[in-house]
């Protein structure tokens, strides 16, 4: 490496990426040459991780799908982590095309850097750590199978469902000694179990439901509402509930009704039931499509609340 007055030059950074398996590699940036101090035009060398771009980065592709957690360690020249000069960012997706990489655009001062005891013959080495996801989780079957890794004791800790399946899952393991889980999902669409995930790491509805048309966000909604009773999420489920209760209608309100009484949703049943008992709806709701397919699939769900309010 050439000497820049002392200072190091961001072409010759040593960067170590320990742990991960997958298509994640770091990348360093900076100024190459920064001016003399006091007055550098970029004080602060940057480093981010980066996803390859046979793997969606650069700007194509769909990024990878799954979390990701990360920390990047300066090292000491005997190869001992610095813990002041450690930055983490937890559970981030790198999907999308702006979403390519993930950091730390002011990881860490050039004058810090050089102050630091952590240069050795103007390199320094900067550890990566990727958390690795220690799950593999495949839902549906044949053709239109999916797979998501995931972190098992995020999933544990969410849903006592998914303990019980995580700690029955198939063990494997892996290089680096981690013990990798298979646990196969059916009954759940893919796509439904994808923005379940997105709940379970964000504790937010999935932005493509909440900006869908009515009829796409309601038919999400009542996905959404059965998987998470089926896996004990609860809070979920109240969100779900209290998406369909503000979108009650005459073409949404039997499907809603089904939803209601099938998993348990007290004030969306009694806000269908109120709904469909207004003067003049009943005979309307009778009449939609969606009453028709739940009178010919599911007629109890439909016929024991209306009963009891008309009776």
């Amino acid at each position: 490496m050439g000497n820049n007055g002392g200072r190091a030059d961001v072409n010759d950074f040593i960067v170590v990426d320990k742990t991960r398996r997958g298509p994640l590699q770091p990348k360093i940036s900076g100024d190459p040459q920064p001016p003399p101090l006091p007055f550098p035009s970029l004080p602060y060398l940057s480093l981010f991780l980066e996803l390859h771009d046979d793997h969606g980065g650069g700007g194509e592709g769909n990024g990878n799908d799954d979390p990701v957690e990360f920390t990047f360690t300066v090292l000491d020249p005997s190869g001992n982590p610095v813990p002041e000069y450690s930055r983490s960012k937890e559970e981030f997706f790198f999907t999308g095309s702006s979403a390519s990489s993930r950091g730390f655009p002011n990881f860490i001062r050039w004058k810090d850097l050089e102050a630091s005891g952590c240069l050795k013959d103007d390199k320094f080495t900067v550890r990566c750590d990727i958390a690795g996801t220690d799950v593999t989780v495949y839902v549906g079957a044949g053709g239109e199978q999916t797979a998501h890794n995931a972190h098992g004791w995020l999933l544990a800790a969410r849903s006592p469902v998914f303990e019980a399946e995580v700690l029955a899952a198939v063990k494997e393991k892996v290089p680096g000694g981690v013990v990798w889980r298979h646990v196969e999902i059916q009954g759940v669409e893919p796509k439904v179990f994808k923005a379940m995930l997105h709940y379970v790491y964000t504790d937010t509805l999935p932005p493509e439901m909440m900006m869908a048309e009515e009829k796409k966000a309601v038919a999400m909604a009542q996905g959404f509402l059965a998987a998470a009773h089926k896996y004990k999420l609860e809070r979920l489920r109240l969100m779900c509930e209290e998406m369909l209760c503000e979108r009650v209608n005459m073409d949404t309100v039997a499907g809603s009704l089904a939803m209601a009484k099938q998993h348990g949703c007290e004030t969306l049943e009694a806000m269908c039931v109120e709904f469909i008992s207004r003067p003049g709806n009943l005979k309307a709701v009778i009449e939609t499509e969606g009453f028709e397919k739940i009178k010919t699939s599911r007629p109890e769900l439909l016929i024991e609340p209306l009963m009891k309010r008309f009776a």
